[in-house]
């Protein structure tokens, strides 16, 4: 969910956090929904300051799942707010059962530790009688109460069973001590959607953000699953099994002109560029579209080539590649050994190939 509609918020711990730009939406809605109600300006002002206070440890929630993560091995790139709730896009998830567990669980563990701060202070030190407090309207006197509250139904609701919400990979990883993850991930994802489209359907009724929760959910579930099956069956192949040693090739001192020729009538993927015969980068599509528009058609290949694009080997898992391409939003990778250039791998390929070994099983 990165990307350029995201409000970045910084790296704590060296991952990059943002808010996406829905997340104003969540805002408006407050207000619109505080208006009709005919609350005060402050009173409304509270209800906002009490969104961002919940969103607050839903950012707690997913540095839990990050850092456990990290901790047992994984990788995590970034977490982004959402309308909806936080999205940690943790890359690489540490493979044992026990750990994916530990690791889902980490995360509704923060909210329990929140709740019961707020539950020792609201004891023990504050001085309001919570008995005879009023709950209709966000105030400062009922404010620790409500977030106390809401980080409670924020474990009940994160521990529902419905894949890939907190509580289908407890689920799922309880049941890959028994069978196959992939067959784990399936009886996850089909009792995921099952809960999805009760969302939806309560949606109508109760809250609409159900609805757009049960298409998250739905749809969160079907692409892991896939992207499962990706694993499964690339991690059987290497890059060397698919590796294509027939490209089009043009020299760094030809025209952008003369790419974007080729391109249209040879090539649809992109070209590798060479200099004095050797390999000397790769020219993407978006790379010749961006260098036509700053240098024109007169421009040179070498002004626009892309030299630092990230480089494969040919032992590396299919697998492996595919995630580093998909993250990178990468179409094309040189293939090297030891610096010495061996081809290319496209994206398209490796989609192709999956299909085929999906198709034979």
């Amino acid at each position: 969910m990165q990307s350029r509609f995201s409000l970045n918020l910084g790296k704590p711990f060296g991952i990059k956090v943002s808010v996406h730009w829905t997340f104003s939406l969540l805002i408006v809605w407050i207000i619109f929904i505080t208006v009709n109600q005919g609350l005060e300006p402050v009173q409304i002002l509270m209800h906002i300051l009490f969104v961002l206070a919940l969103f607050a440890c839903v950012l707690l929630h997913e540095f839990g799942h990050s850092l456990t993560a990290i901790k047992l091995g994984g990788k995590v790139q970034s977490i982004t707010l959402l309308p909806i709730g936080g999205m940690a896009n943790i890359s690489e998830m540490p493979e044992k059962p026990k750990d994916e567990f530990i690791v889902s669980a980490a995360g509704p563990l923060v909210n329990i530790i929140i709740a019961v701060i707020l539950w020792l202070y609201l004891t023990f030190i504050s001085s309001a009688d919570l008995a005879e407090l009023e709950y209709g309207v966000i105030t400062t006197n009922n404010f620790l109460v409500m977030l106390l509250a809401a980080n409670l139904f924020i474990v009940a609701f994160n521990l529902i069973p419905a894949f890939p919400m907190d509580g289908g990979r407890l689920f799922r990883s309880a049941l890959s001590v028994y069978m196959s993850k992939l067959k784990a991930t399936r009886i996850a994802k089909d009792i995921g959607q099952i809960f999805a489209i009760v969302f939806i359907f309560a949606g109508f009724f109760l809250n609409p953000f159900l609805i757009v929760i049960g298409f998250f959910i739905f749809l969160g579930a079907r692409g892991e699953y896939e992207m499962m099956k990706y694993r499964d069956i690339l991690n059987n192949f290497t890059v060397k099994d698919i590796v294509k040693t027939d490209y089009e090739e043009l020299d760094e001192n030809e025209s952008l002109g003369t790419a974007a020729e080729k391109l249209m009538h040879i090539s649809n993927r992109g070209f590798v560029i060479k200099s004095g015969g050797e390999y000397a980068g790769i020219l993407t599509k978006n790379d010749l579209i961006k260098g036509l528009n700053v240098y024109g058609k007169e421009g040179s290949i070498k002004e626009v080539v892309n030299e630092n694009i990230e480089k494969v080997n040919p032992g590396m898992t299919l697998f492996d590649v595919f995630k580093k391409m998909q993250m990178n939003r990468y179409d094309i990778v040189p293939v090297l050994d030891n610096d010495k250039f061996k081809g290319i791998l496209d994206l398209e390929s490796i989609n192709e190939f999956f299909l085929i070994q999906n198709a034979t099983r």
